[in-house]
C-alpha cells in the first residue's frame, strides 16, 4: 500500500513546490501583481504593489477598494467595460499613491470567470511607467516649443519687420497661391507697383527715423485703402506692391484714386519739407494670361517708372 500511495505523496509535494517558487517569484517581482474582485476589493497584492501603492504590506491593501487609487473614475468604468468584451486587455492611465503622488501606470489584466460565465475576480500586473509619461511629455513639449518657433520664423520670413507687411518673399509666396485662386475662379487680377518719392532726401534731412515714419504711414493707408484678402508687401527699401483680384471693371483705377487722396489727406497742412508722393504702375492680369507674377511685377514696376520719370522732367 504504501509503494502505491508514493506517487501520490511526491506529485502533492511537486505541486506545493512550484506554488512555493510561483509564490518566491512574484514576491519578487519588480512589477505589481494583483488579484481583485469585481466589486474591487484586493484579494492578493505583492509587495512590489504595495509600494507602488503608498502602504506598508501587501496585507495592508487589503483594506482598499481599487477605485480609491484612481484619478479618474472613468478610467476604471472603460477598463472593465473592455474587460467584458476581451478576456485580456492592457491600457494605460494615472493613479493616487495612497500619499496623494500622482503616477502613470500600464495595466496588463484578464478577467477570470466561473463556468457561469460571471467574472469572479480580475488578475493583472501593474508597471510604473511614470518616467516613461515624464519623457514623453517632455519631448511633446519640446516638439511644441519647436514647432512655435518655427512657426514664428516662418512668419518673420515672410514679414516686414517695419511696417507688418508681407516682404518680397512673402508677397511671392501668397501671390503664387492667390494667382492659382483666380486662374480656378477665372477672376482678373491687377498688380500695382509703388515706390515712395524723395525718400532719399527724407532720409538725409530729416533722418531715417522720419523715413520710417513715412513708410509706415503709406502701409498703414494700403492696409485701410484694400481688403484683407489683398496682398499688400512692402519688396524693397521704397517700393511696396499690391495684388487684389478685380472686383469690377475698373477697380484698379478707383483704388489708385482713393489711394492718392489719402496720401494728400495726410500732406494736408504739413510743411513742405515733410509733404511726400508716390508713383504707381498697375498692370492688369487675365486667367487665361500664362505670364507669371514676376513678370507681372516687372511690367508693373516699369511703367512705375516711366511715371517717376514723367513727375521729373515736369519739375525740370
Amino acid at each position: 500500500m504504501a509503494v502505491k500511495r508514493a506517487p501520490h505523496r511526491r506529485a502533492g509535494g511537486a505541486a506545493r513546490a512550484g506554488e512555493e517558487r510561483y509564490r518566491a517569484l512574484v514576491e519578487h517581482l519588480p512589477v505589481g501583481v494583483y488579484r481583485t474582485t469585481p466589486d474591487g476589493r484586493f484579494i492578493e497584492a505583492n509587495p512590489a504593489l504595495a509600494r507602488m501603492l503608498g502602504v506598508r504590506s501587501p496585507s495592508e491593501l487589503l483594506r482598499y477598494n481599487v477605485s480609491d487609487f484612481y484619478v479618474t473614475k472613468h478610467d476604471r468604468d472603460e477598463h472593465l467595460a473592455k474587460l467584458a468584451t476581451k478576456p485580456r486587455y492592457f491600457t494605460e492611465f494615472e493613479l493616487r499613491r495612497a500619499g496623494g503622488r500622482k503616477f502613470w501606470v500600464r495595466d496588463y489584466c484578464q478577467a477570470v470567470k466561473g463556468a457561469d460565465g460571471k467574472v469572479l475576480f480580475y488578475d493583472g500586473i501593474l508597471d510604473d511607467i511614470t518616467k516613461g509619461k515624464d519623457s514623453e511629455r517632455k519631448l511633446n513639449q519640446a516638439l511644441a516649443g519647436l514647432r512655435a518657433s518655427n512657426a514664428k520664423n516662418e512668419s518673420l520670413s515672410l514679414t516686414d519687420h517695419l511696417t507688418g507687411l508681407n516682404n518680397r518673399r512673402g508677397f511671392f509666396t501668397l501671390g503664387q497661391q492667390q494667382m492659382k485662386i483666380a486662374k480656378r475662379l477665372r477672376k482678373e487680377s491687377f498688380l500695382v507697383y509703388i515706390d515712395v518719392d524723395g525718400l532719399k532726401k527724407v532720409n538725409d534731412t530729416l533722418g531715417h527715423a522720419a523715413g520710417d515714419r513715412l513708410l509706415q504711414a503709406l502701409a498703414g493707408m494700403l492696409r485701410e485703402t484694400l481688403r484683407e484678402s489683398d496682398v499688400i508687401a512692402r519688396i524693397g527699401g521704397d517700393e511696396f506692391a499690391v495684388l487684389a483680384m478685380r472686383s469690377q471693371r475698373g477697380s484698379e483705377k478707383g483704388l489708385l484714386k482713393r489711394l492718392g487722396d489719402r496720401i494728400r489727406a495726410y500732406n494736408n497742412g504739413r510743411p513742405k519739407r515733410l509733404r511726400w508722393s508716390a508713383s504707381m504702375g498697375v498692370v492688369r492680369h487675365n486667367p487665361r494670361e500664362v505670364a507669371s507674377l514676376e513678370e507681372c511685377l516687372d511690367r508693373a514696376d516699369f511703367l512705375m517708372y516711366h511715371q517717376k520719370r514723367a513727375k521729373a522732367d515736369g519739375e525740370a
